[in-house]
């Protein structure tokens, strides 16, 4: 249902943000991070509504033009304070407020009057300045009338700013001094204004909760491709195309893009489109066909209305030299963010109008890499690696296929299927070329990111990296999952909640994600959210490998050792019989519980496996730890230390911080891994 309402958009964005990035990506982030916490506050201060973000540009809507302008005086001086230079636009217009979107005149020439600044500063249009012209303290120049970029008529604009004395309060709680405050009051005012801070945190809190979900925004569902080639032999490629659309679209931070393995879920599934759309909550779900695969690649592309499914909204056909085949997904992205009034970053549009070519057999094996990559068994793995490498020989200059073979190793080495001195070497050679030859991808940053934190236990700079992958492609759900991962290794819980949320919203029917998901939350205490999720994820794939071990740790967080001990028969039971000792745990679970089982496992591992490797002593730790026998379990941990496994940082999740934080020896581990002791 629209709304439509005049409203004073605003419209601001970081000056020299890719400069910055380029100079010093730690800095960079720290500054979007703070500009974000700025804009939050002050805007909400002004009587504000936050709409969307995108890339580091942030649009918001006022009621009052005055509110509007003296926000963005506030907002300019608290950027300035931290050395963060802004250009501001705001224009009052007819605004229409869809479903999760906001459209319309006003959105469009507040986003221009901003790119028109150059250098910086607050700029507003003719609308704007008629009902500030007598406001005392202003300081407004006439700059003349300009041609916009996608507006016909000249429009006239006014420089502002204002004057020290009638400055509004802009100080905000950033993590730095923005505006000095002293206090000389007595203890009651200071008791008093503790009070006072409480009741706004917890307003702020759940208004904060509540603005994020009616945030206007287009979320967006791309169907699995129909293929009419006439060949099912292609059906690797259609799905490629598939894959690769969604990573482009997904790259525009103004949209929200559900991810492959949710979309696939829903191929050859007997449900109409405004079903689909109103399961996964999405307004815009887009169909295509790929019509012809040869010298040329044809696709067609529809946008079909989430509430008639009969209605077509828009339809396109596209034809590329096989060469242009990445070209192809730009112009499908470009025409659709045409069509849904979606404004691009000056970024997204040098980006989606660049020219890019590959070479066609390179693109066709390594589209075959990617099939069996993502099946992650040891065999496949081991293909999906021949195949990356075969089109990285066709092409050497192609990024792809490098992360292609770089995942296959973090793949393999995490699994346990290579060791460390033959992981290792390979896999920065490969990231750091495709780096060299693509430092716009996303996936590379998160490969980068997987490395440093859990192979190198390089904290800082894993966070960085997934940080970076985030900023590129905000709509990968692999790219938050893995970030709220490394958030519960160094317990930040409710950082690592957000992101899990994001991930969980972005592909809610991959049970790899529902999986890492699930242990954030267990990490949080909250059992049965993690229970339901991996629940979810089996119900989705009853032989996933990744959920059944999540499913256990859920179950003990819940107390519930009944069904741990089910699930741990479930997924052991062929090794148990082979070994005749099935009924022996039986017998010995309903005896003397989760407790005696677990002795009963490690007298049974110390016999059989006196020699374990890393996962098998990361198995026994975990028993030992389970019957309160702390420094036994250490012994193991410091076996796997020795050995760098890449499984060890899970030591430091709260389930296991919070029972053995007092043992000396597990608090000097955490410190030999530089991982947080308090």
């Amino acid at each position: 249902m629209q709304k439509r309402r005049l409203a004073a958009i605003m419209f601001s964005d970081i000056v020299g943000y890719a400069s910055l990035l380029k100079e010093d990506e730690k800095k960079a982030y720290e500054a979007r991070r703070l500009n974000q916490r700025i804009h939050r506050r002050l805007i909400k201060k002004f009587k504000g509504q936050s709409l969307k973000e995108m890339g580091t540009g942030i649009l918001a809507s006022f009621n009052s033009n005055v509110d509007a302008v003296m926000c963005a005086v506030a907002i300019q001086h608290a950027s300035d304070a931290l050395n963060l230079q802004l250009r501001i636009g705001i224009h009052q217009g007819d605004v229409i407020f869809e479903k999760k979107d906001v459209l319309g005149d006003g959105v469009n020439m507040a986003s221009r009057i901003q790119n028109s600044l150059g250098s910086g500063g607050i700029a507003i249009s003719e609308k704007v300045y008629s009902d500030l012209k007598n406001k005392e303290g202003l300081i407004i120049e006439y700059q003349g009338e300009e041609t916009l970029k996608g507006i016909d008529i000249p429009v006239g604009l006014y420089r502002v700013s204002c004057d020290e004395g009638h400055l509004p309060d802009y100080s905000v709680d950033t993590g730095e001094l923005v505006r000095s405050f002293t206090f000389s009051r007595t203890v009651l005012f200071v008791g008093i204004l503790l009070i006072g801070m409480l009741v706004y945190m917890l307003y702020f809190f759940f208004q904060e909760k509540i603005k994020k979900q009616l945030e206007p925004q287009r979320s967006i569902l791309v169907l699995p491709f129909d293929n009419f080639t006439g060949s099912d032999t292609l059906e690797y490629f259609t799905a490629g195309m598939h894959d690769a659309l969604i990573g482009e679209i997904g790259k525009i931070g103004a949209l929200q893009v559900k991810s492959k393995k949710t979309a696939y879920a829903y191929k050859n599934v007997d449900k109409s489109v405004p079903e689909i759309a109103s399961e996964l909550g999405v307004n815009v779900v887009i169909e295509g066909s790929v019509l012809c695969i040869g010298d040329s690649v044809c696709l067609q592309v529809r946008m079909v209305d989430t509430e008639d499914a009969e209605k077509q909204l828009w339809a396109h056909d596209f034809k590329v030299e096989r060469s242009h085949i990445q070209n192809l997904y730009s112009h499908v992205t470009m025409n659709l963010s045409d069509e849904i009034n979606v404004i691009l970053s000056p970024n997204d549009e040098k980006r989606l109008s660049e020219n890019r070519l590959v070479d066609p057999v390179a693109y066709d094996l390594y589209m075959k890499g990617l099939v069996y990559n993502d099946q992650m068994s040891e065999d496949a793995l081991q293909r999906a690696a021949q195949y990356f490498k075969l089109a990285n020989e066709q092409d050497p200059t192609w990024a792809p296929p490098y992360m292609g073979m770089a995942s296959v190793l973090e793949r393999q080495y995490q699994m346990g299927f290579i060791d460390r001195s033959y992981a290792m070497p390979r896999l920065s050679e490969y990231i750091d070329r495709a780096i060299d030859l693509d430092p716009n991808s996303s996936w590379v940053y998160n490969l980068r990111g997987s490395k440093a934190a859990w192979f190198e236990w390089n904290w800082v700079d894993g966070e960085q990296d997934f940080l970076k992958s985030i900023e590129l492609n905000p709509n990968h759900a692999g790219n938050h999952a893995f970030y709220a991962g490394l958030l519960s290794i160094l317990r930040r819980t409710e950082e690592a909640i957000e992101h899990a949320e994001i991930a969980e919203e972005l592909d809610p029917l991959n049970p790899f994600i529902l999986g890492i998901c699930a242990s954030v939350y267990i990490d949080a205490g909250e059992c049965q959210k993690a229970m339901d999720m991996v629940e979810k994820a089996i119900s989705i794939e009853p032989n996933h490998y990744f959920t059944y071990p999540i499913m256990i740790e859920a179950a003990k967080c819940m107390k519930d050792y009944k069904k741990a001990f089910e699930v741990m028969k479930e997924i052991n039971l062929s090794y148990w019989e082979r070994f005749g000792i099935t009924e022996q745990l039986e017998n010995k679970f309903l005896e003397e519980g989760w407790p005696g089982l677990q002795k009963e496992l490690i007298r049974i591992d110390e016999e059989q496996r006196p020699d374990a490797g890393p996962m098998d002593n990361l198995n026994k730790a975990g028993r030992y730890i389970s019957i309160g026998e702390y420094d036994k379990a250490l012994h193991y941990l410091e076996l796997i230390y020795d050995a760098h496994s890449p499984n060890l940082p899970s030591i430091s999740r709260n389930r296991l911080y919070n029972r053995m934080q007092d043992n000396p020896k597990y608090i000097t581990l955490l410190k030999k891994m530089n991982l947080p002791v308090e």
